[in-house]
């Protein structure tokens, strides 16, 4: 019964990762994929800190990382939107070499 819990973030993990490397045409989407990735390790991280009976500090942690993470990432892509017109990765022609 306990192997279960651990093997839904797994399986949360795996499905946006998968998202993440096959949807790659529009910025916002990768974004919302890295978003779901990091909830997934979130809900893990919480798991085994409640099984063990650890304080829950550092979750609170990771979430401040993931919200600075999140705010670069749309940062990001508004400066891309406004310069490129789209959130189309493959505009990016000035990255590649």
């Amino acid at each position: 019964m306990l192997n279960i819990f651990f093997i839904v973030p797994m399986f949360l993990f795996g499905v946006g990762f998968w998202i993440y490397t096959s949807k790659r045409k529009h910025l916002m989407n990768m974004l919302i994929s890295l978003e779901y990735i990091v909830l997934s390790t979130f809900l893990l991280l919480m798991m085994v800190t409640y099984m063990m009976g650890l304080e829950m500090y550092l979750g609170l942690i990771y979430l401040i990382a993931s919200v600075c993470e999140g705010s670069l990432g749309v940062g990001i892509m508004v400066g891309m939107v406004r310069s490129h017109g789209s959130d189309y990765v493959s505009s990016l022609n000035s990255l590649l070499c």
